[in-house]
């Protein structure tokens, strides 16, 4: 597995806006039927924050290519927009969710390896020195590999809202 990633923060200019770009790559398994694998397992998986908010992408035979951008429009507000396209590593590997469960496999490999491009926006707001409101909407659109594995009546896009309240003392 490994991860490479470059940004730019422009802190004279409105808003701050800061850009990312990353290439994240996690082995699979060219031949997992027979005894040993070679899938990375990530072992304490950690949803959203790396593969997208649907939380539909585990760090296991995967690459994703991803955009970021920030803005702080005030100082109560912080709001970004993220990119992922998903790629299988290895065809005959399956598609592993953000547990680490396998839950989409096309053993012979001919299903494609595009899974998919997902957006995601999200806003922080920033209500008291002890309490934040995240609120955020997020996107995936399923790539060949979705389309083909996907049963009669099984979905291929996924969306979700989401709304959350943090309180600290």
């Amino acid at each position: 597995m490994a991860t490479a990633g470059v940004g730019y923060r422009f802190k004279d200019v409105p808003m701050t806006p800061t850009f990312w770009a990353y290439y994240d790559c996690a082995s699979g398994d060219n031949s997992p039927n027979i005894g040993r694998a070679n899938t990375f397992n990530q072992l304490f998986p950690f949803g959203h924050y790396y593969f997208g908010w649907a939380d539909q992408v585990g760090r296991q035979n995967i690459q994703d290519f991803n955009l970021h951008m920030y803005v702080y429009p005030t100082k109560w507000l912080t709001a970004w927009v993220q990119y992922h396209s998903f790629w299988l590593a290895t065809n005959k590997d399956a598609l592993y969710s953000a547990g680490g469960n396998a839950i989409r496999r096309y053993a012979t490999g001919k299903a494609g390896s595009h899974i998919g491009q997902e957006v995601d926006v999200v806003m922080n707001f920033h209500l008291t020195k002890h309490a934040d409101l995240l609120v955020g909407y997020s996107y995936l659109y399923g790539g060949e590999f979705l389309r083909n594995t996907a049963r009669a009546t099984g979905s291929v896009n996924t969306s979700l809202f989401y709304m959350q309240m943090n309180y600290r003392w």
